[in-house]
């Protein structure tokens, strides 16, 4: 979506779920090896009564910053800032999240989002601050005709 088809207020939201195994992938790739993200026990000592190790929050951030580029505002759309508030509840693997995503404000192609992020009871976990660079007409249409073509 180009800035001029979206408007203050809009909200998007979308439903994560992590893996253990996107966890390791994560850790892996990121060098994150910090031992709640992989130890049960580790995870405990450091949030007593967790069920499961803890999903890194660089992953559920990834995840977000993900849904501006496919999504909403979707392809072409460049982050260039993503300001996380501090999570105030782990989230372990096989959790459901759901990110509401709100734009706040538009200013020519630059588009100010706030993120919340609730868990499965609807109870707030986090959130963030962003700005999107959203795509122009030229880019979406080019985006549309390779669609069309079967390319994207």
């Amino acid at each position: 979506m180009t800035a001029a088809e979206l408007h203050t207020g809009q909200r998007y939201e979308s439903r994560l779920v992590f893996s253990r195994e996107d966890v390791a992938r994560y850790c892996a790739l990121s060098g994150d090896h910090n031992a709640i993200h992989a130890d049960v026990d580790a995870a405990r000592l450091r949030f007593p009564g967790v069920p499961d190790i803890i999903v890194p929050g660089g992953l559920l951030q990834i995840a977000i910053t993900g849904i501006f580029g496919t999504q909403f505002p979707g392809d072409g759309s460049l982050g260039l800032v993503f300001t996380p508030d501090r999570l105030r509840k782990p989230v372990c693997p096989g959790e459901e999240v759901l990110v509401t995503i709100e734009v706040a404000r538009i200013r020519s192609d630059l588009v100010e989002l706030e993120v919340s992020i609730s868990n499965a009871e609807g109870v707030s976990i986090g959130g963030a601050k962003s700005r999107v660079l959203a795509p122009d007409k030229a880019y979406q249409d080019w985006w549309a005709s390779r669609r069309a073509a079967g390319e994207g």
